[in-house]
């Protein structure tokens, strides 16, 4: 086993297959009913049948490749841990003994690979530590974000004054929220403390206590996507905290986590 695969490269090739194909396929299907009825070759009923088909499709296209994937990538990355709960984050695979693992196209040869993979999962996963991060990272509201959001929420409360001088008052609710958009905005571009403290003892967020290291389990970066919209997390234990307005970059962050515990570790 050569292990020469990072984890971020596994999770980019898997959304290829997974993510990107699938959805291109569902699209092409949804598309193709909507043409075929605009030129009148198909009626107009056949349209809820291209959603169903392609929806249908790509769930069919995840299932062929998704055991594909996943011997590949635990084969080839030596951190399988993180690799498997990225996955999941990121809606390439489901959890263990969900309902939709089981819709999962799966060959005996897949299955016996598979089993044999499982082995892998009792090692714990393998990070080193990096000397240009340093003994302790304050983490402030990024400045910039805040400045642009300040911005847009000018833009709405001007439009919002506009539409209702001219008696618009629908526009009451834009008014409104940026309003308190701004509020927040400016509230937060005030504090100038650091909202995430993390050195070899721990993590520390704004008006708590430093929690260390000992008693740190299941810390992760992650995204939570609802509909549209993507936001970024730090957790652990019971936190879950949001990062976006955060001065401070996703795998930036991620890597923190993994070089403060292995210091922390170290000095055992």
């Amino acid at each position: 086993m050569k292990e020469t695969v990072t984890v971020n490269e596994a999770i980019s090739k898997g959304k290829l297959t997974l993510v990107y194909l699938p959805t291109v396929i569902i699209l092409a299907s949804i598309i193709l009913s909507f043409v075929l009825t605009g030129m009148k070759i198909l009626p107009s009923w056949v349209i809820p049948i291209g959603f169903v088909f392609g929806f249908l499709c790509g769930w069919l296209t995840w299932s062929y490749f998704v055991n594909r994937w996943k011997i590949w990538a635990f084969e080839n990355v030596r951190n399988v841990h993180e690799l498997k709960q990225k996955a999941i984050d990121q809606k390439l695979i489901w959890r263990t003994d969900s309902w939709f693992e089981k819709t999962e196209f799966k060959s005996l040869e897949q299955k016996a690979k598979l089993q044999k993979l499982e082995k892998r999962f009792l090692e714990k996963d393998v990070y080193k530590d990096d000397i240009s991060v340093p003994k302790e990272t304050l983490i402030f509201y990024s400045k910039g974000s805040l400045m642009f959001l300040l911005a847009v929420s000018t833009v709405l409360i001007s439009l919002g004054i506009y539409f209702v001088w001219h008696e618009k008052y629908f526009a009451l609710f834009l008014l409104g929220f940026g309003l308190y958009m701004a509020y927040d905005n400016i509230k937060k571009l005030r504090d100038n403390d650091p909202q995430i403290t993390i050195n070899d003892q721990g993590i520390k967020l704004k008006n708590e206590k430093l929690v260390s290291w000992k008693r740190i389990h299941n810390d992760r970066v992650f995204t939570q996507t609802r509909g549209k919209n993507s936001t970024n997390y730090l957790a652990f234990n019971n936190e879950m905290v949001d990062i976006g307005d955060l001065n401070v970059k996703f795998d930036d962050l991620e890597n923190l986590l993994h070089v403060y515990r292995v210091r922390y570790e170290n000095n055992l």
